[in-house]
């Protein structure tokens, strides 16, 4: 018999109705508006004149019909109140001065940023957008525009004054916000662990790639070493006036480019795989080859509902890795987010390394991170020295693979034990073992908590390994994979800026973008499957 059908995320929502609930209008409509929380510390806006208006519209027409007619940003507008951003951007972009015009409202241009940025427009497409007669009449009517209209210097100034400390605060913001309002899986009135998901992706810089060995020091003035040289290719000697202040063959724009040879491989080798092929061997294929960044991001999971919720993401070049990225982030969101409990955290091998898995310890989740190969797991001696397989089951004293028993989750220790399968092993005469005696029911016996016994962490996992427990778990991720293609579809995998920082913001509001269409996608998930009256 063939397998069944996997559901995908729309039918396992309409399978479970109870949990759209909260999303259906009717509930919704008694939070509404979702208020931005107002930082009291902040001090009022340096302008005391501003040439366009923002003010909350309120959601009156939204309705049933409505959800289908309105745009995701025409939509997000009724279910927000952007107000109490006013004060936040105003104090990290405009100063005190009565030289020059009256500027925009901040949440005005803001909000022309997440519509250029939604929609993947030019600056001068979405100003044309804004000022057409017929075509930009709403949106001026949302965003608080009148008369007057910012230039494409103008905006392109404001763009720039945001930078990722005030982005990551927004994207903060709008996760308080959904919290407060019961929408996420954790829940303000009780106590709930939740499960999160790291994932990462590339995002080609706006700069073409002129050297694939370009380094920090290749920025410097002369005389400088040469990477490219140095690993027997042309390089470039930088004699000339061109090299002087930094190689003739670096992107200015893109300092903090890199490259790399992605092999889409989750489980890492030491051995880099990039090296040269050895004798008699030929290498595979090389994979995706990026010149740019490198985005890793955290969702909230939320199984119920089969989709997930970005939380602020980290970004650096496209060499950095989970590992580099995920510590500063990961004490970051623990410590911005109070409620924040997590359950688990599920992640490729990118986390695999100690720095990571300790954090995750310390947090008290479960380790659920795919296992980060290294060379010395091929060598047999090496694994029975050691006391246990590439996949961190722990050996008997006599070789047997163990098996598990459970994990403790008071104690936080997994137990294992061998159950005296040596009996059952037909190539291996029976050891002459005190635990196959009658008062050992289950033969011997140990406990895996932190590390091993030997001390290392990166195999030590709560859950075994490629366990139907583990998978069960794991699996879950399938449902935060779709950030990377969302970010592809608002033109975020080859960057439209440059720069780190740049990018990084960028990246940031695609995020924000995303948990918007999020909340809509469920909205119109339950006003279709009837969980609200049709007047709602």
């Amino acid at each position: 018999m063939s397998d069944p059908k996997k559901l995908d995320a729309i039918e396992k929502r309409e399978q479970n109705p109870q949990a759209l609930k909260p999303f259906s209008l009717s509930q919704l409509k008694r939070r509404l508006p979702l208020t931005f929380p107002l930082d009291s510390n902040l001090p009022p806006s340096p302008k005391r004149r501003y040439r366009s208006h923002y003010r909350y519209l309120g959601f009156k027409d939204l309705n049933s019909q409505a959800l289908k007619d309105l745009s995701s940003l025409e939509t997000s507008l009724r279910l927000f109140d952007y107000s109490n951003l006013e004060s936040l951007l105003a104090a990290h972009i405009y100063r005190s001065s009565a030289k020059g015009q009256a500027p925009f409202h901040p949440v005005s241009l803001y909000l022309l940023i997440l519509f250029r940025r939604e929609n993947h427009l030019s600056r001068l497409e979405a100003l044309r957008r804004l000022r057409n007669k017929h075509e930009g009449q709403e949106l001026r009517r949302l965003l608080g525009f009148e008369k007057a209209f910012p230039s494409e210097s103008g905006l392109r100034y404001f763009e720039k004054q945001i930078t990722p400390e005030l982005q990551r605060e927004i994207n903060a913001l709008q996760i308080d916000v959904l919290y407060e309002a019961g929408l996420l899986p954790a829940k303000p009135d009780a106590a709930k662990k939740v499960t999160i998901s790291f994932d990462g992706m590339l995002h080609e810089a706006r700069s073409h790639m002129r050297c694939a060995h370009t380094q920090a020091h290749c920025y410097q003035p002369a005389p400088r070493p040469c990477p490219a040289r140095e690993k027997g290719k042309q390089g470039c000697d930088c004699a000339t006036d061109a090299c002087l202040h930094a190689c003739q063959y670096t992107t200015s724009r893109d300092p903090d480019a890199r490259f790399i040879a992605y092999s889409g491989r989750n489980k890492r080798n030491r051995k880099s795989p990039n090296a040269p092929a050895q004798d008699g061997q030929q290498r595979l294929s090389r994979g995706r080859l990026v010149f740019g960044y490198y985005s890793g991001a955290a969702q909230i999971l939320d199984d119920d509902l089969a989709t997930y919720w970005v939380l602020p993401a980290a970004f650096g070049p496209a060499t950095c890795g989970d590992q580099t990225l995920f510590p500063e982030n990961f004490t970051y969101l623990r410590s911005r987010f109070s409620w924040l409990e997590i359950d688990a955290v599920l992640a490729d091998a990118g986390l695999g390394e100690q720095s990571c898995l300790d954090l995750i310890w310390d947090a008290g989740a479960l380790r659920m991170v795919d296992i980060q190969a290294h060379a010395t797991d091929a060598d047999k001696e090496n694994c029975l020295a050691r006391g246990y397989n590439p996949h961190g089951y722990p050996f008997c004293p006599f070789g047997y693979c163990m098996k598990s028993n459970g994990h403790d989750y008071q104690r936080r220790r997994t137990k294992w034990r061998c159950a005296k399968n040596c009996r059952s092993d037909p190539d291996r005469p029976v050891p002459d073992c005190d635990y196959l005696k009658p008062q050992y029911k289950h033969g011997y016996t140990i406990y895996v908590g932190r590390t091993h016994a030997d001390g290392t962490v990166r195999l030590a996992r709560e859950i075994p390994y490629a366990s139907p427990a583990w998978y069960e778990i794991y699996n879950r991720r399938n449902s935060a994979e779709s950030r990377n293609s969302l970010l592809e579809r608002l033109g975020l995998k080859r960057l439209p800026v440059h720069g780190l920082q740049p990018g990084h913001v960028a990246v940031m509001q695609g995020d924000l973008i995303s948990n918007q269409h999020t909340l809509i996608r469920l909205i119109r998930q339950a006003a279709a499957l009837g969980l609200d009256p049709p007047s709602a």
